[in-house]
């Protein structure tokens, strides 16, 4: 009997890989654990750490922002958006993140939005946009100023720090070089593979989706410096997605950055924003100016 060989729907994927090559715990079955111990030590932070919690930046109970205030007035303001496949995670979780950048002397902004099924992509796109508007307008009230936001993310988290990259900010209230400079790690920056996964049973993307919400698609001229990151032992997408990415940013004319870090899965990747002496952290200051 002739073997049936399964189908080829993205690059040498079938079905079953290109759903495992969007599927982190494949090869990270402890994920849970990583998360726990950060959540704990997201806690140790709060109560060690000036901070104010839960700050509403729109309408909606998803709305919600945690800042840890810079301690000097005139501070860059790094904003952060979790990860967590679009359907999971929060910014409680990401806290430890904060003391080290603050220290070196920003104020930073940890963003909540609403997850998948509950929302949709595009919707939490809409959301980030706010909260860094938020941001922007009540720099001064964290120590910040409006001119030297950063954005960063990790996992999904750097999608939407990527499709906020790409924003055209200018308004009669924005300025539209708002962001000054953006820090990604581990991200996915081009839907197309995705929607032929699992995971399109909660993001329902079609074309129109694809196309308005994959930020390289979105690429021009003029574009703030970049600093791109993935993991040695992350899955093989993920790395070629980060690479593309990058390339991508690089013929559009922009300033990036590319490293990849041997030997760190996908969740460990998620600490390198707080450690200091590691390229993601030291990236982070470089593009704030400290």
């Amino acid at each position: 009997m002739t073997a049936t060989v399964a189908a080829k729907i993205w690059l040498d994927y079938d079905q079953d890989e290109l759903n495992r090559q969007y599927d982190q715990r494949s090869v990270v079955p402890d994920g849970d654990d990583y998360k726990a111990a950060d959540a704990k030590a997201s806690a140790e932070a709060r109560a060690e750490t000036a901070c104010r919690l839960d700050i509403p930046y729109s309408v909606t109970p998803d709305e919600t922002l945690d800042v840890f205030p810079a301690t000097n007035p005139g501070a860059p303001i790094l904003v952060f958006l979790h990860g967590g496949a679009w359907t999971r995670g929060s910014k409680s979780t990401e806290s430890f993140i904060a003391p080290p950048l603050v220290a070196a002397g920003a104020a930073v902004v940890l963003v909540d939005f609403t997850l998948c099924p509950s929302g949709t992509l595009a919707g939490m796109v809409e959301q980030c946009r706010r909260a860094v508007a938020w941001a922007h307008t009540h720099a001064a009230d964290i120590n910040g100023d409006a001119d030297r936001i950063v954005i960063a993310g990790h996992s999904s988290g750097s999608h939407l720090a990527a499709m906020m990259l790409v924003t055209d900010w200018a308004s009669p209230r924005m300025p539209g070089d708002l962001i000054k400079g953006c820090v990604i790690t581990s991200g996915i920056y081009d839907l197309t593979p995705v929607r032929l996964t699992y995971r399109n049973q909660y993001l329902h993307l079609d074309d129109a989706a694809v196309e308005a919400l994959s930020p390289i698609k979105q690429l021009r001229p003029g574009l703030p410096p970049v600093a791109l990151f993935y993991g040695g032992k992350e899955l093989a997408e993920f790395r070629r997605q980060g690479h593309a990415f990058a390339d991508a940013l690089r013929a559009a004319g922009g300033t990036v950055s590319e490293q990849d870090l041997p030997g760190l899965n996908h969740f460990e990747m998620g600490r390198r924003l707080a450690d200091t002496n590691g390229p993601v952290h030291k990236a982070a200051l470089k593009l704030m100016g400290l």
